[in-house]
């Protein structure tokens, strides 16, 4: 079924000191009223009300345990409020509806991510790969947390393989200008930092900052 996409949110700055954009799989059949509480939770999430999103999701998916877009909306509202946790349980239980979700293999990735668990992680971002290779922005993710455990050479890969998918993914450009700085080569660092602040930055205002702060100590 095809459905509205839902998002996680994983800051540039705060992935590698590295947004996803992830469809959502397959829904069970739902009962009228645990589709109306799906709907408002839908709604409160649209307008950032997130505490009455919450509910709303909570009882979708207590009253129809296999509704498994309340479970994945319900994970990205614990998620935006800090409830890791909770978020881990609901994109969990998706997969148990659906193996196949590799929007939901992804979050649970980013919550691990959050989380610090970082080979959880990475198992997360590769089977979500393995289910959808071209999905540009679970490569740059899964870069990111080979970044953070100090896998260079692997993050490089994925970062490529993402701008090969999506060259104007501003995240990417980030991540290579990390790599190339910390393996020193300036002139692709510079490359890579201006060509991120050309293409986006307003996304993660906070990244626009480190990006102009990592060009004045390159010497730009």
């Amino acid at each position: 079924m095809d459905m509205k996409r839902a998002y996680i949110h994983l800051t540039v700055v705060g992935m590698i000191s590295v947004a996803v954009l992830l469809g959502l799989g397959a829904c069970g059949t739902a009962s009228g009223d645990a589709m109306s509480h799906l709907e408002l939770g839908r709604s409160y999430m649209e307008t950032g009300r997130w505490d009455e999103a919450i509910t709303e999701l909570e009882t979708a998916a207590r009253l129809d345990p296999a509704l498994a877009e309340a479970h994945f909306r319900l994970g990205n509202a614990y998620a935006q409020q800090g409830e890791l946790d909770k978020a881990v349980e609901e994109f969990k239980a998706v997969i148990r509806l659906n193996e196949g979700d590799a929007g939901a293999h992804s979050n649970l990735g980013v919550v691990y991510y959050r989380q610090g668990r970082l080979s959880e992680a990475i198992t997360e971002y590769q089977t979500a790969l393995a289910l959808d290779p071209d999905d540009a922005e679970v490569r740059y993710l899964l870069g990111g947390a080979y970044v953070q455990m100090g896998r260079l050479a692997e993050a490089l890969a994925e970062f490529e393989t993402a701008l090969q998918l999506e060259p104007d993914l501003p995240e990417a450009y980030y991540g290579l200008g990390v790599i190339y700085k910390l393996q020193g080569e300036r002139e692709k660092a510079i490359e890579a930092f201006e060509r991120f602040l050309e293409l986006g930055p307003g996304q993660d205002p906070r990244a626009q900052i480190e990006a102009e702060r990592q060009l004045e100590e390159l010497g730009r």
